[in-house]
């Protein structure tokens, strides 16, 4: 039977190189870790759930750690902010060390691509959950859900729905050499495209729960509405995209008259915030509704 200190032994590498970072003056090991921060510290914390948030007998332990972290980097990037350290929650019933080796891999992974150091966390033994608490600092002034103005153009920084294709394709063939596959398993949190917006933008969000949901959620809390337009989305395979969570791109506002110039391909225009407490939606001129408005995990 595997025992806690095996697993907490298999974590050494993390801990050793995460204490390389200038910032830990004290990292994992202790009770608590102790960091040297600047003024305004962004957190943010995010649970990945078996069953729920990914399915443990499809995916390896690497791919369901970097994805757990990435989706709560994501939050950060929303926020106008780049990643400063972070630390792990995870209880898991699996009993073979070589599962805990794959996982710090993923964790490893991360660590390595966004150069942040992992500063602590626990483990116990139960159903996989992941729990990601992610700390990081301002590029330039917080972007909030509840600043978006009447008038304000919408725009989205990248493609929606491929990720919602990979796992389809798990599901139907296993993991394989596939964008979509690299999408959902590896989301990116968009940190470059964060910085350059954060200057200008007046609103912004990440796109986890589909993109009609979390424009609600700008919407709701700025007090407006908007108008959309299908044509101007990039979506994969048909209007469902705008419903299905897991992209991570950013969703954000930016007043009119706000230069903003960017290589073709890299943001999107997609419509306008209004003077309204809808959101309605255009296909070729004509508006259209639908039903379903995104991911929610109450609900079946």
């Amino acid at each position: 039977m595997i025992t806690e200190q095996e697993i907490l032994e298999s974590l050494k590498i993390l801990i050793k190189k995460s204490s390389e970072f200038n910032n830990v003056l004290l990292g994992s090991g202790d009770d608590a870790a102790i960091i040297k921060t600047k003024e305004e510290l962004v957190h943010s914390l995010d649970i990945s759930v078996e069953g729920v948030h990914f399915l443990e007998e499809l995916i390896p332990a690497e791919y369901i750690a970097y994805r757990s972290i990435a989706i709560a980097l994501s939050d950060i990037a929303a926020m106008g902010a780049y990643p400063s350290f972070f630390s792990i929650g995870l209880t898991s019933n699996n009993e073979d060390i070589n599962w805990y080796t794959s996982f710090n891999k993923g964790v490893e992974r991360i660590i390595d691509e966004y150069q942040i150091p992992l500063v602590g966390g626990d483990i116990t033994k139960e159903r996989t959950n992941i729990s990601v608490s992610v700390f990081g600092h301002l590029f330039n002034k917080n972007l909030k859900r509840s600043t978006a103005q009447v008038n304000d153009d919408i725009y989205i920084t990248g493609q929606l729905g491929l990720a919602k294709k990979g796992l389809i394709e798990i599901k139907e063939n296993g993991i394989c050499n596939s964008q979509f596959i690299d999408a959902y398993l590896t989301p990116k949190a968009q940190f470059k495209k964060s910085r350059e917006i954060s200057p200008i933008a007046n609103a912004c969000i990440d796109i986890s729960d589909g993109l009609l949901n979390d424009l609600g959620h700008i919407c709701k809390q700025s007090g407006v509405g908007a108008n959309i337009y299908i044509d101007d989305i990039p979506i994969t395979t048909d209007i469902m995209d705008l419903t299905y969570g897991d992209d991570y791109e950013l969703c954000f506002t930016i007043s009119k008259d706000k230069s903003f110039k960017y290589a073709e391909g890299e943001y999107f225009k997609i419509g306008t915030i209004i003077d309204s407490n809808e959101i309605n939606i255009f296909d070729k001129g004509k508006p259209i509704e639908m039903k379903t408005r995104g991911w929610d995990p109450f609900k079946k």
